[in-house]
């Protein structure tokens, strides 16, 4: 009996003695390795996709030549206006190489490049 556990220990320790070697070659070669990120095309981890308020953040990067709309104020009064890329304007005013030619409940035209553009509101959610 006493040289069964003589058997067992020298088995253990062989196999912590192999599982510190193989471990150790592992190690190194983790080491060795190098790792290369290229960040170019991937959106910067440590930007908060979601701002404090709860509102997801739009991270895509816009044209500086994009005509987005984003808000109508029609007054049938004749005193309208939009929101165009963030700024307010009315009839005849422009943004981003776009004048403002008309303003309707639904939508507006503007004019750009000498050509005429119908931009219409986009409902959230479709």
């Amino acid at each position: 009996m006493h040289q069964g556990r003589l058997s067992y220990g020298l088995i253990v320790a062989a196999g912590l003695a192999a599982a510190a070697f193989w471990g150790g070659v592992h190690a190194v070669k983790a080491q060795d390795q190098k790792y290369s990120y290229t960040p170019q095309g991937k959106r910067d981890p440590f930007v908060p996709l979601v701002s404090p308020a709860g509102y997801l953040i739009n991270l895509e990067e816009e044209e500086e030549n994009t005509v987005q709309l984003e808000g109508i104020m029609f007054d049938p009064k004749g005193d309208s206006m939009v929101i165009i890329n963030g700024e307010l304007l009315k009839v005849g005013e422009s943004v981003a190489g776009a004048v403002v030619s008309k303003i309707e409940p639904n939508k507006v035209v503007v004019i750009k490049d000498n050509q005429r553009m119908e931009l219409e509101l986009r409902r959230e959610g479709y």
